[in-house]
C-alpha cells in the first residue's frame, strides 16, 4: 500500500516513469535531508565508502526565506553551514533567479561544485512559491540537482485552481511533500519523492 501511494504521488507531480522512488519519513526536515543525500550520492557515489574527503567542496543553494532544515542538513551532512548559500528574494518572498545564477557562477569561479538547488513551494512566513520553471532552466544549464520543498504547499498539486503555483515541479529531481498538511492525514507524515532511483545500498 505504501509503494502504491508513493507511486500515485509521483504521478500527481508529473513523473510518469516507473523507475522513480520514495519513502515516508517523520517530517519535512528529514525528507529534505534525504534529498541532499540522494543528490550527493548521484554525483559522487564513492562518498558512501570514502567520505567527504573524496569530494570537492559541495555547495547548496536555497532561498533566504527557506526552511531552517536546509542549513541544518548542510551542517549535519558535513557540507558545512557556510556552504549553504542563501539566495535573495523579491518583495513577495520569491527567490530571484538572476541572483541564483550569479551565486552559482561565483561558486564555480572559486573552484567549488554547485550540487543542489532548493526551490520552496510555500515558505513558512510568506507562503511564497519560488519560480520553479526558471530555476529548473538554471539547473539544467549547470547540471545541478533541483529539489522542491513542497512540504507546506504540496497539497496544491491536487487543486485545479491553484496548481499553477507549482508549474515546473515535474522538472525537479526530488520533491518533499507532507500529507499531514492540507491532505487530511492526522499524524506527522512526510514523503521524499525521487524522479529516478539513485539511492542504492552497496
Amino acid at each position: 500500500m505504501e509503494q502504491i501511494t508513493l507511486r500515485k504521488m509521483r504521478e500527481i507531480i508529473g513523473w510518469n516513469g516507473k523507475d522513480g522512488d520514495g519513502i515516508f519519513s517523520p517530517g519535512g526536515a528529514i525528507s529534505n535531508m534525504y534529498s541532499i543525500m540522494a543528490a550527493r550520492y548521484k554525483y559522487f557515489p564513492d562518498v558512501k565508502t570514502k567520505g567527504m574527503a573524496a569530494v570537492p567542496k559541495l555547495i547548496i543553494y536555497t532561498s533566504e526565506h527557506s526552511h531552517y532544515s536546509m542549513k541544518k542538513a548542510g551542517a549535519a551532512l558535513g557540507f558545512g553551514s557556510e556552504n549553504v548559500i542563501l539566495v535573495k528574494c523579491n518583495e513577495r518572498g520569491k527567490i530571484i533567479p538572476a541572483d541564483l545564477e550569479a551565486k552559482i557562477i561565483e561558486s564555480k569561479q572559486k573552484g567549488h561544485f554547485p550540487l543542489y538547488v532548493n526551490a520552496t513551494a510555500g515558505t513558512t512566513v510568506y507562503g511564497a512559491f519560488d519560480p520553479i520553471d526558471e530555476m529548473a532552466d538554471i539547473c539544467e544549464k549547470y547540471n545541478i540537482w533541483l529539489h522542491v520543498d513542497a512540504a507546506w504547499g504540496g497539497g496544491l498539486l491536487m487543486s485545479r485552481k491553484h496548481r499553477h503555483k507549482m508549474n515546473g515541479i515535474e522538472r525537479a529531481d526530488s520533491v518533499t511533500w507532507n500529507p499531514h498538511k492540507m491532505m487530511g492525514v492526522l499524524l506527522q507524515c512526510s514523503a521524499i519523492l525521487l524522479k529516478e532511483k539513485v539511492i542504492y545500498i552497496k
